[in-house]
């Protein structure tokens, strides 16, 4: 008996191997065979990648987002009386200049009230929406193509006065001048409302630089978040490129930014 029951246990053994061995040839022809299939492009990376170059990519949540920036941006504009459009453009000009949201909206904002008006102001001229007097618009063009590496056309006085658009340029690049000297919003708007050397007469004055005006347009700023808001960074969010701005110049209306 014993002779036999050791037969059977070997012929056990013998059969496990054969199973074990047939499993996994059968798990490698399965890996070989699958090796061999063509593979299918991923649709998900495929509309990552267009979704730089193709517009008509963007999701509709983001569509969404912008539409209601510029219904947001409507309402402000209503609330001046004022060309959206304009409004718009001058967000722009900010995102070329990498200025802070709302920061040359709400300077403009109390220049102006985004209204170009040009007219004797101290026995000079202060011109369109900014209210830029030539000698400060001839350091913001020093600025903007000396510091900034830009070319754009030089100020004078019928550009100045008929060019809104341009007149917005010029004080963005100007602002982040100020902004890139003295590091402070409010001598900074200081120095835009007194000039570089009256900025200077005020803080002797005052031991500070939060003048009226530094502190309105601060205000103002803050007020307009809430139409540019958390989707100011989310719309455009590929660096500006400047010429598309300055090439609005020669247009003579701004185009749809946003």
């Amino acid at each position: 008996m014993f002779p036999v029951r050791e037969i059977r246990r070997h012929w056990g053994k013998a059969l496990a191997a054969l199973f074990i061995a047939t499993q996994i040839l059968f798990l490698g022809f399965l890996v070989y065979n699958y090796s061999l299939q063509p593979k299918t492009e991923n649709n998900n990376s495929t509309y990552i990648t267009g979704l730089k170059d193709n517009w008509e990519l963007i999701s509709v949540e983001t569509k969404k987002t912008n539409i209601d920036t510029r219904e947001k941006i409507s309402n402000l504009a209503a609330k001046y009386k004022s060309d959206p459009e304009y409004l718009h453009y001058i967000i722009q000009v900010e995102k070329t200049f990498k200025l802070e949201p709302c920061d040359l909206l709400a300077l403009i904002a109390q220049e102006s009230g985004f209204k170009p008006q040009t007219h004797m102001d101290g026995g000079s001229l202060s011109y369109s929406t900014t209210q830029m007097k030539m000698p400060t618009a001839k350091t913001a063009y020093m600025a903007i193509t000396e510091y900034y590496n830009m070319e754009i056309p030089y100020p004078t006085d019928e550009l100045l006065r008929e060019d809104k658009n341009y007149a917005a340029f010029l004080a963005g690049g100007y602002l982040r001048y100020l902004n890139d000297t003295y590091k402070n919003k409010y001598e900074s708007y200081t120095a835009y409302n007194f000039g570089i050397g009256g900025r200077m007469i005020f803080y002797q004055n005052n031991g500070h630089f939060k003048s009226p005006y530094a502190i309105k347009v601060a205000s103002l700023g803050e007020s307009f978040v809430k139409y540019v808001g958390n989707e100011y960074d989310s719309i455009n969010k590929d660096e500006v490129n400047w010429m598309d701005v300055a090439a609005v110049f020669k247009k003579g209306a701004p185009e749809k930014i946003i």
